[in-house]
């Protein structure tokens, strides 16, 4: 028995010729992806928008402040007034205005430390990775004697041997603080360096910095980004813990750490003097740790969609 087909009887159903150019989704590159999701991601921009808005004051608010922050006033100890927003400390200079300095000192020695460790680690690691064998073996045994150091002798040395100050605090703190960097590019690298364009550059004749610099840093890109943000709050608590113990910055410049530390003496009877220090270095470590986090999952190629 023959059945005699006819294109009449057949519909083509779920494919319009109208509709076949139509682009349903928009053509986007890596990046402008990454901050869609960012985006998406409540808690990060909450986040940033925290971050900025301190950022701006630790710009704006010693400006804006009734009174200059290192300026001594016959009004000790005092409690949050209409001429002193956050109070007094005990020699009567305002807190509002020394707060917002001490931050600006704190993200300063924050962010460029993190600037210093970046550099010095992608360079070290991206030299260490691509290379491997015996260069790897040798640069990596260096890494892991400068770990081993403890945190606070070499920040004592640098004390003793460079003095105390903003600029002798980072660069302490940046000593061996690039060692974690450097291990995190190198292990990114020894992951990629096998694919198919580097293999194409080495095989185009490029030099092995042109092969580091253009084609392997740049795709560890997004988890050195991610290590920024949480190296920086790491550097503003270990600011504030140096100037805590009495390390860190020296008056007549302060910092969040140094505001604490001079206000511990004062707890018990003028709490607020310790509050608002304290209130701003939890806020900025915080937000820097979620934004961190949204930055984490936003730059993942594996949960793009």
């Amino acid at each position: 028995m023959s059945v005699e087909l006819n294109k009449d009887k057949f519909k083509i159903i779920g494919c319009d010729a109208a509709d076949a150019e139509v682009i349903l989704r928009p053509s986007m590159t890596y990046w402008q992806d990454a901050w869609r999701r960012l985006k998406q991601n409540k808690v990060a921009t909450f986040s940033l928008i925290m971050l900025g808005l301190i950022c701006l004051m630790t710009i704006i608010g010693p400006w804006i402040a009734k009174y200059p922050y290192e300026a001594i006033s016959d009004v000790i100890n005092s409690g949050p007034t209409a001429d002193h927003w956050f109070g007094t400390d005990q020699i009567g200079r305002d807190t509002f205005a020394r707060v917002w300095q001490g931050g600006r000192i704190s993200m300063i020695i924050g962010i460029v430390g993190a600037i210093i460790d970046t550099v010095v680690g992608a360079i070290y690691g991206g030299i260490s990775g691509f290379f491997g064998g015996i260069v790897d073996d040798i640069m990596m045994r260096i890494v892991e004697v400068l770990v081993s150091i403890p945190y606070l002798i070499v920040v004592i040395l640098i004390s003793l041997i460079v003095g105390k100050g903003i600029g002798a605090l980072i660069l302490a703190m940046t000593i061996t603080g690039w060692c974690y960097m450097a291990r995190l590019v190198r292990g990114q690298l020894l992951q990629i360096k096998e694919q198919e364009y580097v293999l194409a550059a080495t095989a185009l004749g490029a030099s092995p910095a042109r092969i580091i610099g253009r084609h392997l840093i740049p795709n560890t890109l997004g988890i050195m980004i991610v290590a920024i943000t949480f190296d920086i709050p790491g550097f503003i608590f270990g600011e504030a813990f140096l100037s805590y113990i009495g390390l860190g910055v020296q008056s007549p410049d302060t910092s969040w750490g140094a505001l604490a530390s001079a206000a511990k003496e004062q707890l018990m009877f003028y709490p607020e003097q310790l509050f608002f220090p304290a209130l701003f270095i939890s806020l900025t470590m915080l937000s820097f740790q979620l934004l961190g986090d949204g930055l984490r999952d936003a730059l993942d190629p594996k949960l793009r969609q």
